[in-house]
């Protein structure tokens, strides 16, 4: 048995025996006698089925019931989640006072809408890397790198789905972003231009 268990066992071994002197001293203390009511037999009572005695003249040590009365019923006690608040009720408000509320409330509304609109989408910026061009009679050809791809593309051609190529001149390139049609205008600077 290790030091701390030993001590463990000795304080609860104390306690026990506090606890035991305690019951002896508190038993020899005086106890108190209570009385016990003993049970009134009720006087009997000559009735007949058809007599019937009023309440006020039978004389007896019993409490008269019809002297107490019926029991009235509030009609807020049957409810079990009534709301019960310190705050004083709010004054019963007119119908123009709605009817002003209400409008309020709608312009309210409206302008939270008006503010709450999404701005117009606009397309991302151009990713396109203006490579050259090239031109043969009334052809041209405009290439075009976006990431690791190249794209060769005439005037009216889809380019990656998502653009149109709409001009080509020496300073910019315009392409229309289809899914929104906004013209973008990529710039260049091309002093060559390849000939085939």
């Amino acid at each position: 048995m290790d030091a701390a268990e030993k001590k463990r066992k000795t304080i609860i071994g104390l306690a026990l025996a506090a606890t035991l002197i305690a019951v002896v001293l508190v038993e020899d203390e005086e106890e108190m006698t209570v009385d016990t009511a003993q049970p009134v037999a009720p006087k009997p009572m000559k009735r007949s089925t058809s007599e019937r005695v009023d309440a006020p003249a039978v004389q007896n040590d019993y409490l008269n019931i019809g002297q107490l009365g019926q029991r009235k019923f509030d009609p807020q006690a049957g409810e079990l989640f009534a709301s019960t608040s310190w705050a004083p009720k709010r004054p019963p408000i007119s119908p123009q006072q709605q009817a002003i509320n209400a409008q309020k409330r709608a312009e309210a509304e409206a302008r939270a809408k008006a503010k709450a609109t999404p701005p117009a989408p606009t397309p991302p910026p151009l990713q396109f890397k203006y490579i050259g061009k090239a031109i043969e009679g009334n052809k041209t050809w405009v290439f075009l790198a976006q990431d690791d791809e190249n794209f060769i593309a005439r005037i009216g051609e889809k380019v990656d789905e998502k653009y149109r190529l709409d001009t080509v001149n020496d300073e910019s390139v315009t392409l229309t972003y289809l899914p929104l049609n906004v013209k973008q205008t990529l710039s260049i600077n091309d002093q060559q231009t390849g000939k085939f």
